[in-house]
């Protein structure tokens, strides 16, 4: 199962700014890779300084607000929120877009004869995030390339996996909070431990949920 990395959790810097003015409904999820050459660290230990790292160049060496991407993901199975739902994107190239889709980018590259590997685990760190992505960032349902936006190689070999389904999340279960509901008390319902529901909707100490939340329910 994915697990889902909070900016705390991998020391981003503060934005300079955000804007929220978007309409994902009218567009969904696109999906990036880092570039022509291979990022994967064999390590996860590493991804962290390697996400901060981009975060870095995207703020001093692009002049961004922040991390170009809405999620980042990586071969170890681990979501790291990037600019996170609701926040407009920079990473699609174009006003409409970055309008209309959020964007995940994949810590892999490569050419197409010596790419990255896509791991089990990477498609279901992908599954996670745009199931974020729809759930609580209102994102529909189309799930397409970088280079479905503009003449780019980007996502690279992953744009296979856009094209065969295989980024759809599973399942698809989500559960609303009402008054009164804990983690545990939801757990319970759906036979799954309330620490797995909060890694997956990275919720940390002291895990608190609000009435009207939208938790992704992993499978038991």
């Amino acid at each position: 199962m994915a697990v889902f990395v909070t900016r705390t959790q991998w020391g981003a810097r503060q934005p300079t700014g955000r804007s929220t003015q978007i309409t994902p409904d009218r567009g969904g999820v696109t999906i990036h890779h880092v570039g022509g050459a291979r990022v994967a660290r064999a390590s996860h230990s590493d991804c962290a300084a390697q996400v901060r790292g981009i975060q870095r160049q995207h703020m001093d060496g692009n002049g961004w607000a922040d991390v170009a991407y809405s999620h980042l993901t990586c071969v170890h199975g681990y979501v790291f929120e990037g600019r996170g739902e609701g926040v407009r994107t920079a990473a699609n190239g174009t006003n409409t877009a970055n309008q209309n889709w959020y964007a995940v980018c994949g810590l892999v590259g490569g050419s197409s004869s010596a790419y990255d590997t896509v791991t089990a685990d990477l498609l279901d760190a992908f599954r996670l995030a745009v199931a974020r992505l729809r759930n609580q960032g209102g994102a529909a349902r189309a799930i397409n390339g970088h280079r479905n936006q503009l003449a780019t190689e980007c996502p690279g070999n992953l744009y296979r996996y856009v094209q065969d389904g295989s980024l759809e999340p599973s399942g698809g279960r989500t559960h609303t909070v009402r008054e009164g509901e804990t983690l545990y008390s939801i757990g319970r319902r759906y036979g799954v431990s309330w620490q797995r529901i909060a890694e997956a909707n990275g919720i940390t100490s002291p895990y608190t949920i609000f009435v009207g939340q939208v938790l992704i329910i992993p499978d038991s």
